[in-house]
């Protein structure tokens, strides 16, 4: 059995800077908990003419990035040293479809010329790779929908869905309106809105984040419209008149919005919460909304009474420290508001498509370069920051998957099961050819078994963060002989398994994910080839501390297992940058040593 830790850096230089000093520290608290191996996150080169070049390190959020840079270069390189100094043995973990943040900061801020020029419906991606800016067509582009979406559409209706017909204080008469030309500072429309409400059958079925059933198709269900309007404005914002009381109006935005043209047309758009990706939460009048990146799926009740965000969203992240049965992303308020932007995104935000020859070679270069710097094996990861989007399952049809579909097919109309096995095939043709170049270096080939997302329909929760309507072909990669080691995750993206505002459903308990019939089938086929598994486990946010350790002894003695690996060094230590020294956080490099040793003298 075998102890390691994940480090993703760019967190580690959000609080302070690094030199080859803290990067000893480092290393040396690894070790001292008892661990053999380190994971380290690759986010690509650094030198400015290198096409294998990332730019991660100029994010607002990681604010000792280029000091850092300065002084390390290429940090994997320089972990690669710091750790085999240590005794260590360390694994290169790439995340292909990882070409940049999906957040973005909004057209009419002050950060928005800081981003990439690359934009998205309401802001600049924060960042995106070079390659994918010099190559935006090869990001993973949505199917055509038809129907009306430009965002010069004048909307005259809208109408508001509750998730059951219950009743509700909710009346046209307490809705207000805001408008914005740019997602920045928006302005409120003098305009008391007029409308009915009316118990109507539902036409489509609505869950939530978790996978929880709202609304079936043909449920009684209450919808408020606001008619005769004339808003013009691509960026609008719904909230109420209620500053007290509980509100009773709920659904997830996905399910509560529609808007129509005069025509009664309906309008194609995206929406928006307090939620955001690393600038969050999100106020409306003094900064501006995170279109299409998830969180429309987060249940939320519109007549919530609000008062907006204290403090500067800007620094909201800098002070996020726990995150026990909480995500990361999306934290504040869920409630009082919701944004609508006409429109769809042609491209999810920074994931390439893996159909391109152009990037399998920018893969394969990837791969390389973390040999040269001389890891000891290489780690496959799927899951990555830069596909964020309400709808996932829209993207994907880009013109050679779509030419390999119908050569193989020969169909005009796209079967969407299909689609994710012409693509599948494309991405384990990649992972063939990184086994190669891998053991070709006498090295260890490793790949992630994402069991929340690997399986049939998984709620929108196990698929977010992941790339849709692809087979990842797991099983396939075992039977050929491909994998050294696998590396197993069973918490859903940034550990959300529980909703953020209620107590624990238990989603997120270890005993429970070990049961899942997928986990099951993955342990099961690895173990009929003695290939070794390691277990992911979050120990900033998946559990407390105590419940943590208790989940190492519990895979310590789980004769299925190799590894376990703590995710992540962040949430063990951290630089600072008043301090030469690393600081602690919460006990848990003390528990994990005292736990380790407990268990490895028994």
């Amino acid at each position: 059995m075998q102890l390691s830790v994940t480090v993703d850096f760019p967190d580690d230089i959000c609080k302070g800077p690094f030199d080859h000093a803290r990067l000893e520290a480092m290393m040396k608290a690894i070790r001292a908990t008892g661990a053999t191996r380190v994971y380290w996150l690759y986010y690509g080169e650094v030198a400015a003419g290198d096409p294998r070049r990332g730019n991660i390190w100029a994010t607002h959020w990681a604010t000792y990035g280029p000091q850092t840079i300065a002084v390390l270069g290429e940090p994997l390189r320089a972990a690669v040293k710091a750790a085999h100094a240590q005794g260590l043995e360390i694994i290169g973990v790439l995340k292909p479809y990882n070409g940049g943040l999906s957040g973005s900061y909004p057209l009419g801020s002050p950060e928005a010329k800081t981003g990439s020029p690359l934009t998205r419906i309401g802001g600049n991606i924060q960042q995106v790779i070079p390659f994918l800016e010099e190559h935006p067509e090869m990001r993973l582009q949505r199917r055509s929908d038809g129907g009306q979406s430009s965002p010069d559409a004048t909307i005259a209706e809208i109408r508001l869905t509750k998730a059951d017909a219950g009743e509700t204080r909710l009346r046209p008469e307490h809705l207000r309106l805001w408008v914005s030309d740019d997602n920045f500072q928006y302005r409120p429309l003098e305009l008391v809105p007029t409308g009915s409400v009316s118990v109507e059958e539902a036409t489509r079925e609505v869950r939530d984040y978790h996978g929880n059933l709202l609304t079936r198709i043909g449920d009684p269900v209450r919808v408020i419209r606001l008619t005769g309007l004339e808003v013009r404005s691509p960026f609008l914002v719904v909230t109420t008149t209620w500053s007290e009381g509980d509100g009773d109006f709920r659904n997830t935005p996905l399910g509560m919005i529609e808007v129509r043209d005069a025509h009664a047309r309906r309008l194609e758009c995206v929406v928006a919460t307090h939620a955001a990706a690393w600038i969050q939460p999100r106020d409306f009048r003094t900064y501006g909304l995170e279109f299409d990146l998830g969180f429309g799926h987060w249940a939320m009740t519109l007549d919530t009474p609000w008062v907006g965000v204290e403090g500067d969203p800007r620094q909201a992240f800098s002070g996020a420290d726990e995150f026990a049965n909480h995500t990361l992303f999306g934290r504040g308020p869920s409630g009082g508001f919701v944004g609508i932007a006409l429109g769809k995104n042609v491209y999810l935000p920074a994931a390439p498509c893996e159909a391109y020859s152009e990037v399998k070679a920018l893969w394969c270069g990837w791969v390389t370069a973390m040999l040269d710097a001389g890891v000891d094996g290489v780690n496959l990861r799927i899951s990555a920051h830069g596909c964020m989007s309400d709808e996932p399952e829209a993207y994907g049809w880009n013109p050679p998957v779509l030419q390999a579909y119908r050569e193989r097919f020969g169909l005009d109309r796209i079967d969407p099961a299909k689609l994710a096995t012409v693509r599948g095939d494309g991405y384990t043709a990649f992972l063939r050819e990184a086994s190669m170049l891998v053991r070709a270096r006498g090295r260890k080939f490793h790949v992630h078994f994402h069991a929340e997302a690997f399986r049939p329909g998984p709620a929108f929760g196990q698929q977010n963060g992941m790339p849709a309507n692809i087979e990842f072909q797991w099983r396939r990669w075992i039977e050929e002989g491909l994998v050294d080691e696998v590396y197993l995750r069973t918490s859903w993206f940034e550990a959300a398994e529980d909703p953020l505002d209620t107590s624990s459903t238990g989603r997120s308990q270890l005993a429970g994910m070990l049961a899942d019939p997928v986990v099951e089938e993955m342990l099961g086929v690895a173990g009929q080839r003695s290939i070794p598994v390691t277990l992911n486990r979050y120990i900033g946010r998946a559990a407390g501390l105590a419940e943590y350790l208790d989940d190492l002894s519990l895979i310590a003695r789980d004769g299925r297992f190799a590894g376990f690996d703590v995710y992540e060094f962040f949430d063990l230590a951290q630089a600072d940058s008043q301090r030469s020294e690393l600081t602690p956080r919460h006990g848990r490099l003390d528990g994990l040593r005292q736990r380790w040793t407990d268990l490895t003298s028994q």
